[in-house]
């Protein structure tokens, strides 16, 4: 049998040019990856200059920082399936839907800001208090939560704002706000957790209110972007009415990306308190070692985002055969990425770790935290595999809104299996860390296998998210026809 290899010709010329090509995937995620890079440093350099102040600081911050996005990513992440319906839109040639969807996903985020203000703090501290974490660390995780209380509130807000340039392709200005908002948090915490040039020696809470400032100033420029954008082509300051339609849509498929999300992160934050139950040291390497493994993760998401954008703009013009090319290809490219940074996990932990150490050690023994730390990231060399797949694949099914399933598996793997799995390792078989994280890298693998056989499914395919009739409506000058 004679064999089409260049059916398996990976990088040729085609691949990299044509339609759905890595040039056009890199030409979105390269923004996207920016912010991710943005929210990497900004997360190292808050947790490193909060473990040179104190390695209390720096064992509080990782349970407290997931524990708080667990309580409003529901909503922003419901937000921001804004994008999803941006990018169909815009695919099927609709600039006055792209207008509508976003000012509608931005009063869904209205309504969920009055409730992430009002039961975070109490929520928060309810947690705090009784979840079992070292006595010691109680009183700076809950520093920490107060100085977060509005950041929640900011990035909801800013979601669906973003989604309107994201959800077109359009995601510089994205990247360039979020450098922005990365460099003022990096100034406000040397400043607010050391008290220098003249600001207030505030610790861990210091740490918390750089990040809800920074927060702030990325969705007031997200605002002046969305309200300022092209008013011929795009005039988003007249198309403002509610569409409880829109509503429906955001809701219906955003919720169960919302609540896969919540119990994802929830179910990771869950295993922190666990984790800081049984160890100070335990606690700290896990922090250590997963705000370094953050330099893999988060760029991830951002070539996940560019996915989920680049297959809805090609489902949108009806071309899902390119849209499924597309997630294929950038699989391959996180793969390569992954495989990267996984090498440097084994070939330096100890220095990576060490990058962390406490300016006073105040008798504790932070070479019992490097090697744990050097441990948990041979771990992290090979869940990152995992992941690649799948974020990716993940990716490709949102753009198509195929997002009730994805809650299904992950938040199932995670709830019924990982979180049960853990207490018993850690209450009953009295397991050490490794185990742990060994145990964590089989869920993970799991994972990333359901997301994959339902994405070559095709189900997905057959998903309907938007009406690419044309309507008739609002003529939006330029547009080329009547949008609405």
């Amino acid at each position: 049998m004679k064999i089409n290899w260049r059916k398996y010709n990976y990088f040729g010329r085609r691949q990299f040019i044509g339609h759905g090509g890595y040039g056009e995937v890199f030409k979105v995620a390269y923004p996207l990856i920016a912010v991710s890079a943005s929210y990497i440093v900004m997360t190292f350099a808050d947790r490193l200059l909060l473990a040179h102040a104190s390695t209390d600081f720096v064992a509080a911050a990782l349970p407290v920082g997931t524990m708080y996005f667990t309580l409003f990513c529901f909503f922003s992440v419901t937000a921001n399936f804004t994008s999803a319906l941006v990018a169909q839109f815009f695919g099927a040639g609709k600039r006055g839907e792209c207008i509508y969807a976003a000012w509608n996903g931005f009063y869904f985020a209205l309504a969920a800001s009055v409730l992430i203000m009002v039961l975070n703090p109490v929520l928060g501290k309810l947690i705090i208090d009784h979840s079992g974490i070292r006595p010691e660390l109680i009183a700076p995780a809950n520093d920490y939560l107060r100085g977060l209380w509005l950041s929640g509130v900011f990035t909801t807000l800013a979601m669906p704002l973003w989604s309107f340039y994201s959800g077109r392709g359009i995601t510089w200005p994205v990247a360039v706000v979020s450098i922005g908002s990365c460099l003022l948090n990096i100034v406000l915490d040397y400043m607010l957790i050391f008290g220098r040039w003249g600001a207030p020696c505030w610790g861990i809470y210091g740490g918390g209110i750089a990040t809800t400032i920074a927060g702030g100033f990325g969705f007031i420029c997200a605002l002046f972007f969305f309200l300022f954008a092209n008013q011929r082509n795009y005039p988003t300051r007249k198309l403002r009415r509610f569409k409880f339609d829109y509503i429906k849509k955001i809701v219906g498929y955003g919720t169960p990306a919302g609540v896969q999300v919540f119990l994802e992160v929830g179910s990771f934050s869950f295993m922190t308190f666990l984790v800081g139950g049984m160890s100070r040291d335990y606690l700290a390497a896990t922090t250590i070692a997963l705000s370094v493994n953050n330099f893999s993760f988060s760029p991830l998401m951002g070539l996940s985002d560019a996915t989920a954008i680049v297959v809805g703009q090609y489902i949108g013009r009806g071309r899902t055969a390119i849209a499924e090319r597309v997630t294929y290809r950038a699989w391959r490219m996180s793969l390569f990425y992954m495989v990267l940074c996984s090498i440097v996990y084994l070939t330096c932990p100890e220095f990576l770790a060490n990058l962390f150490a406490p300016d006073e050690s105040g008798g504790f023994d932070f070479q019992a935290v490097v090697d744990i730390t050097a441990k948990i990231l041979v771990c992290a060399a090979v869940f990152n595999m995992f992941d690649a797949v799948k974020y990716i694949f993940m990716g490709g099914l949102r753009g198509a809104g195929d997002t009730r399933v994805i809650f299904l598996y992950t938040s199932g793997m995670q709830w019924l299996v990982m979180i049960p799995g853990l207490i018993w390792l850690i209450r009953y078989a009295g397991a050490d860390i490794m185990t742990i994280w060994i145990f964590l890298t089989c869920c993970f693998g799991i994972e990333g296998i359901l997301i994959t056989l339902r994405f070559r499914s095709g189900k997905w395919k057959r998903i309907k998210l938007i009406n690419r009739a044309p309507d008739a409506a609002v003529a939006v000058p330029g547009a080329g026809g009547v949008q609405d």
